[in-house]
């Protein structure tokens, strides 16, 4: 049982980690760089292998992206089986026709974009401000290195921006948009009869080897479900935070050993021109290096010389800049300029020649302890209280598995009370039950049928419970006569529909046949009128069916079986187009949005359509199905 922590801390914590940092892209190709538990190739796009273990960890991003979607709602069976393979394989391999897509139109994601996303990233920030050293813990958890996850992180907006740019290519036309309105604001001549369900009633006779032959073929319906009532323990981090009580020597202390997670780090604001690494690279750098010595400005050179798009035209400012967050070569240079306005010598980096100007150093004053008190108490008791929490979820692990059959040696042991929920049935209850992992253990063979403990359960990132069963009460078929009214009335009024469907579909042959409404209906005809289609004087399921008919010029007729049971016969006499003169400007605005929005999404689908058209993929499919090494 000692793997329990083990296994959690790279399991939900760390995908919890990964599900903080990453963007929407979700399924990119991180593993590309990791060495997982097999180098089988499973498919190739245009040579490029995508392996077994990139598939697996990539359908293990998603269960875990799915697990934070759903919450209580995820239930792990659903996302485990060749389907799901099947559709992070075509992830994987859309993601690399993207890049490749990107490459092959040049596409650039400058540092400073880099920058700026990951210091806007919340898991780096402490207090809503980057922190370099919660950056380097929640990577180094997450199993990244920085020059990885930003290497990684480049290819993401990369993909992002083609994407971007090829939904925000769509154009919307006023001929469509005109088209549209006049259908959304369409309005239609209505009229319609009713049959209704009560009319018919008195025509129906329900015999009592009726309604046993229903009872008997419907047994399911009216059998009482077998329910569940559980004892538990609970372990949460909560509870353990609000009985933590620590001396201020224990914070001094911690402030003194931790004093660099309190202290403003140091930021730098630079500029920098890039040139590209090619053979005209030396003559340029020469030339603006002559313009600096004159006396020209630094960012008027980089305006007219950097092939950063993303600065260029800003003079090249980069902005406040930390350690560990920009290209390491690229940061040492920044960081050994001295003064402000001091200018670097060409510095080579994998995106080309850098020549960088120091423009601002901000060195945030150091703080004393009675300064952050209220945040080392915080970031203290919540550092022990996890440590607690972890050790105890081991203990816990180990004597409900070492004692199997009772909760009492774990509740005395960890000071834990024994709660018991109410019964609930196999769809859940509340409290615990909302979990669908508790109610599954709970009907299991091991805690239903052999009185044992169950597992550890996670109900959440920092609560824990573990479950065994307290009372059982098995499914009951009720009894005939307690139910036989009730069935009774459920056949009549069923026969009572039929029937009135019967005459309603005769009656609708009448109207199609030139019969005027009024003979057809004599007392239930409702005159004609016209309705647009969110009109709250008419029923919604009438308003539905008048708008599904043809408009053909000539009157059109329908009839359907009400949710009430009411046979209605619709009549549709007129269509006038909705008059878009006096739409409101942001009606109109909304629409283009929305347009240009699915316009956007048809246009990437052909566009990735086009792609794979033009590739070569290879899936090998007894690989990507196989469940081997997992």
């Amino acid at each position: 049982m000692l793997h329990f922590i083990r296994d959690r801390a790279q399991g939900w914590i760390a995908w919890f980690i990964v599900a903080l940092i990453s963007i929407p892209f979700a399924l990119w190709g991180v593993n590309s760089y990791v060495t997982g538990p097999s180098d089988t190739v499973v498919a190739k796009v245009n040579g490029d292998e995508i392996t077994r273990s990139e598939l697996l960890q990539a359908v293990q991003r998603y269960r875990e992206q799915m697990r934070e979607m759903m919450g209580e709602e995820f239930n792990p069976e659903l996302f485990d089986n060749a389907e799901i393979r099947y559709a992070v394989i075509d992830d994987l391999i859309e993601q690399r026709l993207i890049r490749s897509a990107t490459d092959t139109l040049g596409q650039r994601v400058s540092d400073r974009q880099i920058a700026q996303f990951i210091q806007q990233t919340p898991a780096f920030q402490r207090d809503g401000r980057f922190d370099s050293e919660q950056y380097q813990m929640v990577l180094a958890r997450a199993g990244f290195t920085p020059a990885y996850y930003e290497a990684t992180l480049r290819n993401d907006l990369l993909g992002q921006q083609l994407i971007q740019n090829v939904e925000g290519s769509t154009i919307v036309s006023q001929v469509e948009v005109e088209r549209l309105l006049k259908l959304e604001n369409q309005q239609r001549e209505i009229a319609y009869g009713v049959l209704k369900l009560q009319d018919f009633l008195d025509q129906t006779e329900v015999e009592e080897s009726d309604v046993r032959d229903f009872y008997n073929a419907n047994q399911s319906s009216y059998t009482t479900p077998e329910q569940v009532s559980l004892d538990y323990l609970e372990l949460s981090l909560e509870t353990i935070s609000s009985q933590m009580e620590v001396s201020d020597e224990q914070l001094q202390q911690y402030f003194i050993d931790n004093k660099i997670q309190f202290v403003g780090p140091e930021l730098r604001t630079a500029s920098h021109i890039l040139i590209n690494d090619n053979d005209e690279a030396e003559q340029i750098l020469a030339e603006i290096q002559a313009k600096l010595d004159e006396g020209e400005s630094f960012a008027e050179l980089a305006k007219t010389y950097s092939i950063d798009v993303g600065s260029a035209a800003s003079g090249g400012d980069l902005g406040p800049i930390q350690r560990d967050v920009m290209e390491p070569t690229f940061e040492a240079a920044v960081f050994a300029l001295e003064n402000v306005g001091d200018i670097s010598e060409p510095v080579k980096t994998e995106f080309g020649y850098h020549i960088i100007q120091l423009t601002d150093i901000d060195q945030s004053s150091n703080v004393e302890f009675a300064d952050v008190k209220d945040e080392v108490a915080l970031q203290y008791s919540r550092q022990q209280a996890e440590r607690q929490f972890y050790d105890k979820a081991e203990e816990l692990a180990n004597l409900t598995y070492e004692n199997p059959e009772t909760l009492d040696v774990a509740a005395e042991t960890l000071a834990l009370e024994i709660k018991t929920s109410g019964a609930f049935t196999r769809s859940g209850g509340s409290g615990i039950a909302e979990n669908n992992a508790v109610v599954q253990a709970a009907f299991s063979d091991d805690v239903l049928n052999q009185d044992l403990n169950s597992q550890v359960i996670e109900l959440s990132d920092t609560r824990l419970v573990v479950v065994r069963k307290n009372s059982h009460i098995a499914a009951t078929l009720l009894p005939f006569d307690s139910v036989a009214p009730a069935i009774s009335e459920q056949i009549r009024y069923q026969r009572a529909s039929d029937l009135a469907y019967i005459q309603g579909e005769s009656r609708l042959q009448e109207l199609k046949a030139g019969t005027p409404a009024e003979e057809v209906f004599p007392d239930s005809w409702q005159a004609a009128a016209f309705y647009g289609r969110d009109s709250q004087e008419i029923s919604a399921q009438i308003l539905n069916q008048a708008f599904t008919l043809p408009n053909t010029g000539s009157a059109q007729y329908a009839g359907f079986t009400a949710d009430n049971g009411n046979y209605v016969v619709v009549a549709v006499s007129e269509v006038k187009q909705g008059d878009t003169d006096n739409i409101e400007p942001e009606v109109r605005d909304g629409l283009v949005s929305n347009l240009i929005r699915l316009n956007g999404r048809a246009e990437m689908a052909a566009f990735i359509n086009a792609l794979r058209s033009e590739a070569k993929i290879t899936i090998y499919e007894s690989r990507v199905t196989s469940t081997e090494d997992e």
